[in-house]
Formats: structure tokens, C-alpha cells, sequence
């Protein structure tokens, strides 16, 4: 329990702790980090890869889980008119649909959740614990983002905390770390065609 907690603190010293925007290139370094740290905390502790996902009843369960959030989510976005930022993030599609679903999920549920499996078990527990701690990381937008969209953040926490419990039991249910990137995908898709047809 006690690595775990060392890793989340490594992770968010040096996620957050550096000035990843001033270093100048096409592709933001702190994504190049989160692999990295995903891969090395994955082969020092020996986390099982496995993509291997069979498409059956959960799997639409927890597909239908992930839509019905997205569309909570930008429905009450819409009703509150709440200000996003996501117009201000250039190559949108590669964040929202690569990036962000594959090295959060490496990140969390593969090496966070992962690594809490091997000390406490499989249990409910881990998800609720690292989902709480996906949610927090995007707190990180009141750093760098206007005060117009703090409502938004503060918004962002309380879907992004479901989104991570149902990825959470993604991982848990069919053990395999690509169950929790397609759903998390899917999600962002969701988020992407609502700006593609500016419902938000």
C-alpha cells in the first residue's frame, strides 16, 4: 500500500511539478512521461498486459454505463451553459480520442489500479480509490486555464470521478486493460461529436 502511494506522489511531483508547455515541440513531453511511467511501473512490479476483450452482455452493459454518463454529462453542460475549454486545445481529436484515452488509462488503471490489485486484491475498493485520484488529476486545469472556466472543473471532477469507476470496473470485470481504453474512448467520442455539432 505504501508503493502506491509513493507512485501517485512521484507521478503528480513530476506530471505537475514540471514546465512540460515551455519545452519546446509538436508533442507535449508530460504525454511522453505518462508512457514512460506506465511502462516502467508495469515491468518494475511485472503488471499483467492483457488486451484480449470478448464482446458480450457486459460489454454493452458497461458500453451503455459509459454513453448515458457522456450524455448526463453534455446535457447538463448545455442546460448551464457552461464555459469548455476544449476549443482552445489545438489538434483537438488527437487529445480527446488518443492521447487522453490510452496514457490516462496506462497511467491509472493499468499502473494504479494494477499495482492496488496486487496489495488489497480485486475489489470494488481500488476502483473508487484511483478514480478519485483521475478526478483530482484534472484539477490541474485551475493552473492553467482562465477563471471563466472554473465552473467547468470543478463540473469536470464529478464526471471524470464516474468515468473512472466505470473504467475501474471495466478492468475488474474482463482484465484487460483495453476494456478500460475503449471505454474511456467511447466517452470522449461522445464529448467530440457534441463540439463537432456544437451542442456544446
Amino acid at each position: 500500500m505504501i508503493s502506491f502511494f509513493v507512485l501517485v506522489i512521484i507521478y503528480f511531483g513530476f506530471s505537475w511539478g514540471l514546465p512540460w508547455q515551455k519545452i519546446p515541440s509538436t508533442i507535449s513531453f508530460s504525454y511522453v512521461f505518462d508512457l514512460l511511467f506506465a511502462l516502467g511501473v508495469s515491468f518494475f512490479f511485472r503488471l499483467p498486459w492483457k488486451f484480449k476483450w470478448n464482446i458480450n452482455l457486459n460489454t454493452l452493459k458497461a458500453i451503455g454505463e459509459v454513453v448515458a454518463l457522456a450524455a448526463g454529462a453534455i446535457g447538463a453542460i448545455w442546460y448551464m451553459e457552461i464555459e469548455i475549454p476544449f476549443r482552445l486545445v489545438q489538434n483537438l481529436e488527437w487529445h480527446l480520442l488518443l492521447f487522453a484515452p490510452v496514457l490516462e488509462e496506462l497511467v491509472f488503471r493499468q499502473t494504479f489500479q494494477r499495482v492496488l490489485i496486487a496489495n488489497v486484491g480485486g475489489k470494488r475498493v481500488t476502483s473508487m480509490l484511483v478514480a478519485s485520484i483521475f478526478a483530482f488529476s484534472h484539477l490541474v486545469g485551475l493552473a492553467v486555464l482562465p477563471i471563466e472556466y472554473v465552473p467547468f472543473i470543478g463540473f469536470q471532477v464529478f464526471y471524470t470521478f464516474v468515468l473512472g469507476v466505470i473504467c475501474g470496473q471495466g478492468l475488474l470485470r474482463f482484465h484487460s486493460i483495453f476494456a478500460p481504453i475503449a471505454l474511456h474512448f467511447i466517452f470522449n467520442l461522445c464529448f467530440y461529436a457534441a463540439l463537432q455539432f456544437e451542442i456544446i
